[in-house]
């Protein structure tokens, strides 16, 4: 019987709920999402509670901010001018996302305000400090190729994903 296991690609259907019961997000049956076990390609409380799950396993997990995205941190959230951005990118949307490169690699930055002279940027994760309620169900196991454990993510069947 195969087992949810390091180096396996896990098919999961899942509903996400926040503290107070509204869905945050879901997948079905129909809506092949994969991931590869082992590999932080999740959060890590919801691979913790797999670990050794079998096909047809419904599991409920309750995760504290530690075990998902984090605590909030209000360091990751920037006030910019303008200027300091390229002409093209002067009036995003709210919402809009951007990727810069510091110094210990890329960050996310969501636009989380605009005003006349200046953009307000937030590099927490959206659900960074919220509890999550995971609603799981494993749907299928299988080994992962090696060329998916060298990228680190399972790929969708024929589709590569590079």
């Amino acid at each position: 019987m195969s087992q949810v296991r390091k180096d396996a690609v896990v098919q999961l259907s899942y509903v996400l709920r926040d503290g107070k019961g509204e869905i945050l997000d879901e997948a079905g049956a129909d809506d092949n999402f994969l991931y590869l076990h082992g590999h932080q390609n999740i959060v890590p409380g919801l691979e913790n509670a797999l670990d050794g799950a079998v096909v047809g396993k419904k599991v409920k997990v309750n995760l504290t901010p530690d075990q998902g995205y984090g605590d909030y941190d209000p360091a990751l959230v920037r006030r910019i001018e303008k200027k300091q951005f390229p002409a093209k990118l002067r009036n995003p949307e709210i919402g809009e996302m951007f990727q810069i490169e510091e110094d210990d690699g890329v960050q996310v930055w969501s636009v989380t305000k605009v005003e006349p002279g200046h953009i307000t940027l937030d590099g927490n994760h959206e659900l960074a400090g919220k509890d999550l309620h995971f609603e799981v169900e494993v749907l299928a196991i299988r080994d992962a190729t090696s060329e998916e454990i060298e990228h680190g993510h399972a790929h969708t069947p024929g589709h590569h994903h590079h």
